[in-house]
Parts: C-alpha cells; structure tokens; sequence
C-alpha cells in the first residue's frame, strides 16, 4: 500500500494586480509589482526590505484592501522560502479583509493551503481547499487537477479514504493527461477500499502510461485474481510471465496448469521450465510430474520420462515408478522398461494383480531374454486378471521353441 503519499506543488499563486484597478492606485500597483518582482527573482534581502518600508509608512489599516495585499505578498515571501508557519500567519490576514476580490481570494486560499499541507496539517488543508472549491464553483471558476490531488491526500492522510479515492479519481479524470503518480494514487486507494474493478481499469492506464514498468504488470495480474474472474486472472497471468513480472511459485503453476486445460502443452512447458530454471519454481517431485505431463501431452515421451525419472530419484513412490516402466514400454525402450517395472514391483505396486509380471515378461522377451521372460509369464498366470494373456504369451514361446 502507500509508503509514502506526496506531491510536487505548483510555485505559489503571485498578485493577480491589473493596473486599471480603480481598488488602487497606480503608485500602489507599481510598488507591489516591484516586490513581486523581488520575490520572484528570489531576492528575499530587497523584497523584504521593501515590504517592511511600504506596510509601515503607507498601510497601517488592517482593513484596507492595500494591506490585504500586503499581507498576501508576505505570504509568498515566507512560503517560496519554506517559512510555511510565517507564510500562514500573513494569508490568515490576508483573508481577513472582508472585501478582497474574488480572483485575489482564491489565489490566497489556494496559497494558504499549500502551506498547512506543506507542515502536514491536513485537518486544516481539508479545510481551506474545500472552501476554496466551494467558492471556485459557486462562481463559476475553474479549479485544476492539482487541487483535487492535494485535497485527496490530505483526506487519505486523516483516514478518508472514500473522500481520497473521490477527489484523486476525479483529479484523473479531468487531467489534460496521465500522470503516473496520480494514478498511482487512486490504485492504491482503490485496492484499500477493495474496489477491485475500478483498481483493474487504473492499473490498465498504468500500463498504457508506462509499459515498461514490470511492476505495473505485476499489479494487473494480482488484481484480476482479486476480482475471482478466472479468465481475466489467467489472462493478467500472461501477460505478467510475457513481462517477466511474476515472481510467486503459486502464478507459474497456476498458469502451466491453465494452458494444459486449454490444451496447449509448449506453453505450459516453456511457463515451467523457466520457473525451475530461474528457482521461482520448486524443482520437486509434484512439479517435475506436472512438467513430464505437459511434455506427454505434446507427445514428447523421452523428455517426458527423464522428468519422471528425475520426479522418482527425489522421492521412491510405486506409481511414479509403474508411470515410466509404462511409458517406455509403450515407446519399446524395453532395457528402460524393465528396469523401472521391476522397481515398482519393488516398491509393492498392485493396482492390478500379474499386471506387473506380464508387463516385465513381454519386455524380457522383447530383449531375447527368453528364460527370464518365461519365469515372469507363469508369476502372472497365479493372478486371474493376466492369466489369460500369460498363458497366451507361454504358449507362443513354446511354438517358437518346437519350431
């Protein structure tokens, strides 16, 4: 979730002074130019002195709108310096005019805000900026993205979180474009709220924004897991492993076991076998079957058995043992074939009485050793499923012997 939440803040509003304000004078207008200008420049030394001289000798009234302006060019002069506690002190008199303009109230809100944000007062911040909105809108006036960003951290940062998501979501959605901390921000919400739909469709702009960023990948594909839509899981799946963004065992094995489904054995193998190969993938007995399995269904039996058989050296089990004897009978690698039919018989296989015996009994023929072979034939005549076929099998051996 959120480490850390912050913003890079626009430079503070400056006057918004017109000259042909019949509010004041031309002298007045020219001089608090000149100190902008100062602030501006970041000459604090003469911007200063200039703002002692100017409020001391011409504007003494608190309520004039002169000293109003007054205050507000303090205001800058503290804030551009990071004195946010001075800055604030100044913006608060500012506003106590109670016949500032509107455009130069805003202004000085909005400035104000910035402030207490900066010192990460954000019961305050909340405050001034949702004034500063509701006047902004009541008359008509835009307010930009921006705003709504520092407005949507604030309520994060006081654990309002709907609020948050609200004022981020919609700072997005009237942005010119796509910032990627912006939208960073409202995935992140978004997941914390649980709105795992809407956390999808961030996360999709995320990876249009920045492609390139793995970690978006990574993003998409746990989301569409959260959403329990098995389709769009699996697809998130694949497009992370196309990224090379996954990192958990659990997303390899699921999505190898999702293109066996679909029938599609090279993918499920190339998914596993860079999964061992790069140790995010257990190289264990239960994930070499699964892998052996994959290469049985593109009908890759050879590379199939030597997965098996590497399955069977980690851990002695009949049925792994029974598999490859099977496999490599079915495949004629006879001198394979009894070697691990013979173990699963060591290892007390039974599913199917004789079965074994038989099996080995034709495999010893296959490779000429014809005694051997006749010994397995009669172990499968004492069992009543393979009597039959053995008593086939002794049978020919004896024509070929009498021939």
């Amino acid at each position: 979730m959120f480490k850390k939440l912050f913003i890079l803040l626009a430079i503070f509003s400056g006057l918004n002074l017109n000259a042909a304000d019949d509010a004041i004078s031309r002298f007045v207008y020219e001089y608090l130019k000149r100190i902008n200008e100062f602030i501006e420049e970041n000459d604090f030394e003469n911007a200063e002195r200039e703002l002692q001289i100017f409020s001391k000798r011409y504007f003494l009234n608190e309520q004039s709108y002169e000293r109003a302006l007054i205050n507000q060019l303090y205001g800058n002069f503290y804030a551009v310096q990071g004195k946010y506690d001075e800055a604030i002190d100044k913006y608060e008199a500012s506003l106590r005019f109670k016949k500032m303009p509107f455009v130069t109230g805003l202004a000085v809100k909005k400035n104000l805000a910035q402030c207490y944000f900066q010192l990460s007062n954000y019961k305050d911040t909340i405050r001034v900026l949702e004034a500063y909105i509701a006047e902004a809108e009541k008359r008509g006036q835009l307010y930009g993205p921006r705003d709504l960003i520092m407005l949507g951290i604030s309520y994060y940062q006081n654990d309002e979180l709907e609020k948050a998501y609200t004022n981020i979501k919609k700072a997005n959605s009237i942005s010119n474009d796509y910032k990627e901390d912006w939208l960073g921000y409202e995935l992140a919400i978004a997941v914390k709220l649980e709105k795992y739909k809407e956390a999808v469709e961030v996360a999709q702009l995320l990876v249009f924004v920045n492609p390139e960023k793995k970690e978006y990948w990574k993003q998409i594909s746990g989301l569409y897991y959260t959403t329990n839509d098995e389709n769009e899981s699996l697809a998130g799946l694949e497009l992370a492993f196309e990224k090379n963004t996954l990192t958990k065992e659990k997303e390899y094995l699921d999505l190898a076991r999702y293109y066996l489904y679909k029938e599609l054995p090279q993918k499920a193998i190339k998914v596993l076998e860079f999964g061992i190969n790069n140790n995010i993938v257990n190289g264990n007995k239960k994930n070499y079957e699964l892998l052996a399995d994959s290469y049985f269904f593109l009908r890759d039996r050879d590379i199939g058995i030597n997965y098996l058989i590497k399955s069977l050296e980690m851990e002695s089990d009949p049925n792994t043992a029974f598999k490859i004897g099977r496999f490599a009978f079915e495949e004629e690698n006879w001198k394979l074939a009894i070697k691990y039919l013979k173990e699963a018989k060591v290892l007390n296989y039974n599913k199917v009485p004789g079965r074994l015996d038989l099996l080995i009994g034709i495999s010893l023929y296959e490779s000429n050793e014809y005694s051997s072979a006749i010994s397995y034939f009669n172990k499968a005549l004492e069992f009543e499923e393979t009597k039959t076929p053995a008593e086939g099998w002794l049978a020919f051996m004896n024509e070929l012997e009498n021939s």
